[in-house]
């Protein structure tokens, strides 16, 4: 077994030979004193509120564009700032233009796990089980030339678990996913964690963070405002606890705004979110008392299950009050 380094990613102080240019100020760097650490076998979701900046970040980090200044080792290699070379251990998908046209998807996957030690016969079932098991299985004898980006960028993904990279950088943050593809991938992450291999991924999509990542980081303007957990992430910035759902969710509104004076009251597409002021979590069963208090029946209550994307929504708030 090939030995695996558990530093795969470290980046201190990095910064962008990119700026952005506004008139009349100073430039400022597109990316600036980034510090991530990302060990073996870990799933990075990396979010942020502009694209070009979270593609930035994964171009620096496979050793695609130089930086300017800081230091950054990738699977414990130093890269000289300059020297642009995409290492073997990293696996980089920037695109969907890697399937070919003359295959289907099966054909394509044999041909990319050409290399693996494992039986041709066998290799054909595993590929073949695991497309199914992922819920593919109807794209298994696609032409590729058939597939949406999307699809074949998924595609480009299970092959990238069978190849003998350690760090697999998906690169493709414009990319829309819908749920058969997000599950897909949550289950594909699986695969790739199972092989000790390291996968880190430009997204806007919070529930694919929520659903296939262990990891996640955020960006805004060029800086890193959150890096860590996505389990202590959803639980340190959701400060949703309850959601009411009913026609009349306005008046209730206007109502529990002053039976809860310590918490936050929101509709949002017609639920009305009860959220706690501070960090504090609060206490579910006055909240509930409260309701009943108002004289109110709601059609359902439910207490939140912590989300990503309210937590992003929640933490780019808190920066926006801070600049």
């Amino acid at each position: 077994m090939e030995h695996v380094p558990e530093q795969i990613v470290v980046m201190e102080g990095v910064a962008s030979s990119e700026h952005f240019l506004v008139e009349g100020e100073k430039p400022r760097r597109v990316l600036d004193d980034i510090n991530l650490l990302i060990r073996s076998a870990e799933i990075w979701g990396i979010n942020g509120t502009s694209l070009f900046e979270i593609k930035l970040l994964l171009e620096i980090m496979a050793n695609i564009r130089p930086y300017d200044k800081g230091k950054c080792v990738l699977i414990e290699r130093g890269m000289m700032r300059l020297k642009r070379v995409i290492l073997k251990h990293v696996f980089y998908i920037g695109g969907s233009e890697m399937l070919y046209n003359n295959m289907n998807v099966l054909e394509f996957l044999m041909f990319a796990a050409a290399k693996s030690k494992i039986n041709r016969v066998e290799l054909q079932e595993e590929i073949f089980e695991l497309i199914i098991a992922i819920g593919l299985g109807h794209l298994s004898l696609t032409p590729n030339y058939m597939l949406t980006k999307e699809e074949k960028a998924v595609i480009t993904l299970i092959a990238a678990a069978y190849s003998d990279s350690l760090m697999i950088v998906f690169n493709l943050p414009e990319y829309v996913w819908d749920e058969v593809l997000i599950d897909a991938i949550s289950r594909i992450t699986s695969f790739i964690k199972e092989k000790r291999k390291t996968l880190i991924f430009a997204t806007q999509n919070c529930l694919l963070i929520e659903k296939a990542c262990s990891h996640t980081a955020i960006m805004k303007n060029g800086l890193l405002i959150y890096s860590g957990t996505v389990e202590s992430f959803r639980l340190s910035f959701d400060k949703v606890e309850v959601i009411i759902r009913d026609k009349a969710v306005e008046s209730m509104k206007e109502k529990l705004t002053l039976l809860l004076p310590g918490h936050v009251l929101d509709v949002k597409g017609g639920s009305l979110m009860i959220s706690r002021k501070t960090s504090e979590v609060s206490d579910h069963g006055i909240i509930y008392k409260k309701i009943i208090e108002s004289g109110f029946t709601p059609d359902s209550i439910e207490i939140n299950s912590k989300t990503v994307q309210n937590a992003y929504e929640e933490l780019i708030r808190q920066h926006d009050l801070q600049e």
